[in-house]
């Protein structure tokens, strides 16, 4: 029967990739439809995407007029095409902007299943392929309209062939095509996704076996002259485009203003001291916490071979990079995952973890810790933010992830490594399900700018659903408002709430409670009378503030 270069037979790899396709699909899906667009970044992509699809222009990146010269066309177009395929731009279907953010997901543990099973196996490849797909971090990211999935699928198929690369030329064989095409393609997705985050993090991994393997073979075997052509060819003719369309302004506000600047100083309050996603590494990576030590300590004691030497290379300069970076937010060492999920799977398939007692007390202990809190959270969350009574299921739920999360780490203390890493992905699959699919979405008091275009709508002023004119926002401006509500809603203050109303009769306005007496005040001196059509109360989750919003329209109307 044939064979595979990890020594597994072609059926078995087909049969475990299905099977990981399918988890990675189940988790990724958790709250694909459930959740409403989220602030800020998403709404900000989804927005574009939209855009993008309501002008025809699809080189340059605006959020309503404004140029939004931070990332490459890449995802936009992923979304826009999506949209197209699934849905409609009038729509506002938020899900449909997501797909591929889910298939960067599926993806991202295929290529960590080849990467792994290559280096150690297929077994230390399928562990850390679920351990991936159900991580917090990821099934976060693969529910949401970002880059940060999709890129993550860029980084793990480039390392995963670099990986085939390599292990061919240490075996004497040819590289062939296949892998360094991959390769090449690959890192020019990535560069169209997020810019520079691929060829920094891939160039690190290069650079550390240049260190170890100074030799012009290897090189060679990546094929770089074709890889050279495959990048101008992917990503010249937009960025050509891109530098006509703004005069030069994109490139100008995405290496000074946007990059450059996040490396100096925090942008937006996004700032961390060093050791900021070591902390946050436990609870984004929660399946593998009780792995993550042991499998670092393996890799360390044999980091003369070649495939720890990647694995560590893949994992350590760029983790230093991102720490010292003065911006942080918890999705940047996301492209690193695949690596730790590698080594912490390798040292359960290899009982590592029974030879320190120490570890394995720490590492269940945490993973205790971390499975309580969850679960404190779904049962916590629904009283703070909901002002519907929690179910029986949601206490069901949260019993159920504290007793299984306690069984689970007596099976890391007794030093069943490997079967408590499978038993640990398929609980953080439960419980994305459950935080995703089942208790965000109930938080009725995060559901804004939501409760709003529904309001619009019951009333018939929704842009999109009614025809009716563009409404104004005073006070409340946040990019999932102009998402649902459309790109032509107006963001401005009482007296401009006032104004829309005068311009135009038929129109509906939002006044947030601090702007309501210069709206009043505008109004007498217009002599505009008004209606409310309805109240809207909640919590500005992305500034921390309450929000009190009157609808209105003119009793003239």
């Amino acid at each position: 029967m044939a064979k595979s270069a990890s020594g597994e037979t072609i059926a078995g790899r087909a049969g475990r990739l299905a099977f990981i396709a399918a988890f990675s699909l189940i988790v990724a899906l958790a709250g694909l439809t459930s959740l409403p667009p989220l602030d800020r970044d998403e709404s900000r992509f989804a927005q574009a995407s939209a855009q993008m699809l309501e002008s025809g222009d699809f080189i340059t990146i605006r959020f309503q007029e404004a140029e939004r010269n931070k990332k490459p066309a890449g995802i936009y177009w992923l979304q826009a095409a999506s949209v197209s395929a699934f849905s409609s731009v009038e729509a506002r279907e938020i899900w449909a902007y997501r797909l591929p953010s889910v298939l960067g997901a599926i993806l991202a543990a295929m290529f960590t299943y080849l990467a792994g099973a290559r280096l150690f196996g297929p077994s230390t490849g399928f562990l850390a392929a679920l351990l991936l797909a159900a991580s917090p971090a990821l099934a976060g990211e693969a529910s949401i309209a970002k880059t940060d999935a999709f890129l993550l699928a860029t980084i793990t198929i480039a390392e995963a062939a670099f990986i085939h690369i390599f292990a061919r030329w240490k075996d004497g064989a040819r590289a062939g095509w296949v892998w360094p095409v991959a390769f090449w393609i690959a890192l020019g997705a990535g560069i169209l996704v997020k810019g520079p985050i691929a060829p920094l993090v891939v160039g690190l991994t290069g650079l550390a076996m240049l260190i170890r393997e100074p030799k012009i073979g290897w090189v060679k075997a990546m094929r770089p002259v074709t890889g050279l052509i495959i990048l101008i060819l992917m990503v010249g003719p937009w960025a050509i485009a891109i530098d006509r369309a703004t005069d030069g302004r994109f490139f100008a506000d995405a290496i000074g203003a946007d990059m450059a600047a996040k490396v100096g100083q925090a942008q937006e309050s996004h700032a961390g001291p060093p050791g900021y996603y070591i902390v946050l590494l436990w609870a984004l990576f929660w399946p593998a916490a009780a792995l993550i030590i042991p499998g670092i300590a393996r890799a360390i004691a044999s980091r003369r071979a070649w495939t720890d030497w990647l694995l560590l290379g893949w994992l350590i300069p760029a983790w230093i990079i991102f720490e010292a970076t003065a911006t942080k937010l918890p999705h940047y060492t996301l492209p690193l995952y695949p690596a730790l999920a590698i080594i912490a799977a390798r040292a359960a398939a290899e009982g590592a973890s029974l030879r320190r007692k120490l570890a394995r007390r720490f590492g269940a202990g945490v993973y205790a810790l971390i499975g309580l809190a969850f679960a404190g959270l779904v049962a916590a969350l629904p009283h703070i933010f909901s002002a519907s009574p929690l179910t029986p299921v949601c206490y069901a739920a949260a019993a159920l992830i504290a007793a299984a999360s306690l069984l689970i780490a007596f099976f890391f203390l007794q030093g069943r490594a490997y079967q408590g890493g499978l038993a640990a992905a398929f609980l953080a699959a439960f419980v994305a399900w459950t935080v995703l699919g089942g208790v965000l979405p109930r938080l009725d008091r995060l559901m804004i700018s939501p409760h709003l275009s529904a309001a619009l709508d019951e009333a018939g002023y929704h842009p999109l659903r009614d025809g009716a004119p563009a409404p104004a926002l005073a006070g409340y401006a946040e990019p999932s408002a102009v998402f649902l509500i459309g790109t032509q809603t107006i963001l401005t203050d009482g007296e401009g709430a006032a104004a829309r109303l005068e311009q135009a009769p038929d129109a509906a306005v939002a006044v947030e409670a601090r702007f309501e007496d210069d709206f009043q005040k505008a109004l007498a001196e217009r002599s505009i009378m008004v209606a409310p059509l309805a109240v809207i109360e909640g919590l500005n989750y992305s500034k921390g503030r309450d929000i009190h919003l009157t609808v209105y329209a003119r009793k003239d109307r």
